[in-house]
């Protein structure tokens, strides 16, 4: 039994509900409004003084900026769910649009299969041919995959509901299982290479970048479904705004949300979850525990390591997850800046693709031309967030999170020398940047720097991890199924990004599906 001393001396059932909810991200915000829709006396417990975790604003002068997600796919899924809790309030959303500016190619890459393989064949008249067979064989994947998780079991609970079983009865045959263990086992760059010869092209349809093939064929079909099919859009509420809708209904259902008090401890006795210590060392206990806390600072933080077998612990540990980020935020004087080339809501910009990275400890950032910066104008989608005349620029590149880690000295804790480096480093961005925003440099009202240690102290991730587990085509089989929910310890569940291996609906819907899916669990075995 773990924890037996200390259960003893706080007491059991002093303070009890059936489910608790550790973080108020939107994966555990789903799931809590819809246990106290069915009558469940739930707790939400947050370190943040705000619900959403990183899928919020915050304010830098007269300016607001997003956290975390710009955007995101599945907006059908998203409405249907949120109107299913009792939210009448019309929610309508914006398409956004995706560029790449790299060497010489300018494209739009947000667009229809058919129309994104046509203007491919204009740039790379060569590929014609090769580009008309790639795109036969991904749209046969992109077209099984839309759904993949409504009917295939590595997306559904292990043990499935009436419905799910006669879903998957009537949608997974022999010949959908087939093509999607061969698709998974395939790597991506396998079959690019067996169309085309332009790397750049190669590289383009892989990572909708200038990155090397990493990832499996049915990541890939994923990917450009969720891209090219599905869009991407921005709710008209703001994915802040659906955040703290879904705190409303909790609220309005009778549960409670504890924002400003982190869990110190998920407590486990014999082999089954049965509450939480809080940073205040305080036992509350609970029938159900559904972690939205990172799978790693689940298992490698918050549960002593005897409660799981050393087999799934070495998994958790030895799976990576996706990388960081350096992000500036920019307040912006529009009449000095030129937005001409930017024809889309997000670009993609690498000044000098193909040559080698230089961002290891040491290099003091060298080489950022060689990276791909991404280009958000912000206010498109939220202009209201800017005062009349500006707007609001976001500026994203990849970072490890061991280049920035000798700065960090404790949570929230920093060397002196890190507020300087930081703002170099953007500044760097900005003059990178500026050529394709002409007049950027001069425009700057307000900055403010993000780094991994960013992510790590204020956006609870782990080591600043910022898009769920690593899309490797090496790493996406690793736990043997697609969704993490379940976990090796009973009445203990996953909801968030990281409770599945690989975003299959793109990250926010994901965050909210697991949600949904860590709820039905809990109801159906309380029924």
């Amino acid at each position: 039994m773990l924890f037996s001393g200390l259960l003893l001396k706080w007491g059991r059932g002093k303070m009890r509900y059936e489910a608790i909810v550790v973080g108020a991200g939107l994966g555990g915000l789903t799931c809590a409004a819809l246990l106290t829709q069915k009558g469940l006396r739930v707790l939400v417990l947050d370190k943040d003084h705000h619900p959403g975790g990183t899928s919020y604003v915050f304010q830098r002068g007269a300016f607001k900026f997003p956290m975390g997600p710009l955007s995101f796919s599945y907006p059908g899924y998203a409405s249907c769910l949120l109107a299913s809790l009792g939210i009448k309030e019309p929610l309508e959303f914006k398409r956004n649009h995706f560029q790449l500016i790299t060497g010489d190619l300018d494209l739009v890459y947000s667009v229809a299969p058919k129309e994104l393989k046509q203007e491919l064949a204009r740039k790379f008249p060569r590929e014609a041919d090769g580009l008309e067979a790639f795109f036969q064989d991904l749209q046969k994947a992109m077209k099984l995959v839309h759904d993949i998780y409504l009917w295939h079991p590595d997306y559904l609970p292990e043990k499935l509901s009436p419905l799910q079983e006669k879903v998957v009865q009537t949608e997974y045959s022999e010949s959908r299982k087939t093509r999607i263990l061969s698709w998974s086992q395939t790597f991506s760059g396998d079959v690019l290479r067996k169309y085309l010869n332009d790397r750049l092209l190669v590289n383009f349809l892989d990572s909708m970048g200038t990155g090397e093939p990493v990832m499996s064929f049915l990541t890939l079909a994923m990917m450009w479904n969720i891209m090219a099919v599905e869009g991407i859009w921005y709710p008209s509420w703001g994915i802040h705004g659906i955040s703290d809708r879904l705190a409303e209904i909790i609220r309005a259902g009778g549960g409670e949300l504890w924002l400003g008090m982190s869990v110190k401890k998920i407590i486990i006795e014999n082999g089954q979850a049965s509450g939480v210590l809080t940073a205040d060392d305080n036992f509350i206990g609970a029938d159900w525990i559904v972690s939205n806390a990172d799978a790693k600072t689940t298992f490698l933080e918050l549960t002593e390591s005897r409660a799981v077998s050393g087999e799934f612990l070495e998994k958790v540990r030895s799976t990576p997850y996706t990388g960081s980020e350096l992000c500036a935020y920019l307040g912006v004087d529009a009449e000095k800046i030129d937005l001409s080339q930017i024809r889309a809501t997000h670009l993609f910009y690498c000044a000098r693709p193909g040559q080698v990275e230089g961002t290891g400890p040491g290099t003091d950032g060298l080489n950022l031309e060689s990276k791909e910066i991404e280009v958000c104008r912000w206010t498109d989608n939220e202009p209201g967030q800017a005062p009349s005349g500006y707007v609001g620029l976001i500026l994203r590149v990849g970072f490890d999170y061991d280049h920035f880690a000798r700065f960090r000295t404790g949570e929230k804790k920093r060397t002196s020398e890190y507020q300087a480096y930081k703002t170099e480093l953007a500044l760097k961005l900005v003059r990178i940047v500026e050529n394709i925003i002409p007049g950027l440099s001069g425009a700057i009202e307000l900055m403010e720097v993000a780094t991994p240690l960013t992510y790590r102290d204020w956006g609870h991730r782990y080591q600043g991890s910022i898009a769920g587990w690593s899309w490797g085509a090496d790493w996406t089989g690793n736990f043997g199924r697609k969704l993490l929910v379940e976990t090796p310890v009973r009445n203990l569940f996953l909801a968030g990004i990281y409770a599945a291996s690989e975003l299959f609906m793109g990250g926010v819907p994901t965050a909210m599906r697991t949600g949904e899916l860590a709820a039905s669990l809990i109801l159906r075995n309380i029924v």
